[in-house]
């Protein structure tokens, strides 16, 4: 349910960040938004039932100075609606939706060992060609990759780990041993 109501939430502000051309400034200011209510602290106070309603509005203009007033108003209806809860979330499906309409993939590689900057960038090029689109690269560390790296770009994986070629080796010696 949440990540649903996320999803509505990151496509409706989609919708007005492209009708007004305003898709990295609505990133910006829904990055601030999640950053602000990570704080325990307001969280606390914008949850709580004895807090008045303009009180809390108050609280939200103070932690968010030089926001739009679109903004200021969805932090309000999330307020009203007992939404915080998928502020991060909804960050994460607007990123997706404003990086696709930007022609721009994300990927996740998962190696056995840390990536220096300079492999991340011949990993992201070699990616970027293969894909022929613009890649964004997150890293993970899994040892039991053993070597190599598996790749996941949206809905395709790249599997190039010496875990997977060696469980095809095993594969194909059962088979030539049948």
């Amino acid at each position: 349910m949440a990540r649903a109501s996320a999803r509505r939430h990151a496509q409706a502000v989609f919708q007005i960040a492209v009708e007004n051309d305003r898709l990295e400034e609505w990133r910006s200011e829904l990055r601030a938004l999640a950053a602000a209510f990570a704080d325990p602290g307001l969280m606390a106070l914008v949850e709580n039932p004895k807090v008045k309603l303009d009180d809390k509005i108050g609280l939200i203009n103070r932690c968010l100075p030089g926001a739009s007033q679109l903004a200021l108003n969805l932090a309000y209806l999330l307020v009203v609606r007992e939404r915080l809860g998928i502020v991060e979330e909804l960050v994460t499906e607007y990123e997706k939706l404003a990086d696709a309409h930007l022609g721009v993939e994300h990927a996740e590689i998962t190696t056995a060992v840390p990536l220096d900057e300079e492999d991340k960038e011949k990993v992201t090029q070699s990616l970027s060609s293969i894909m022929g689109t613009e890649i964004v690269l997150s890293t993970k560390v899994d040892p039991g990759v053993v070597g190599g790296f598996v790749a996941r770009i949206g809905d395709k994986v790249i599997d190039g780990s010496l875990r997977h070629r060696l469980e095809e080796l095993k594969q194909s010696l059962a088979k030539a041993g049948t």
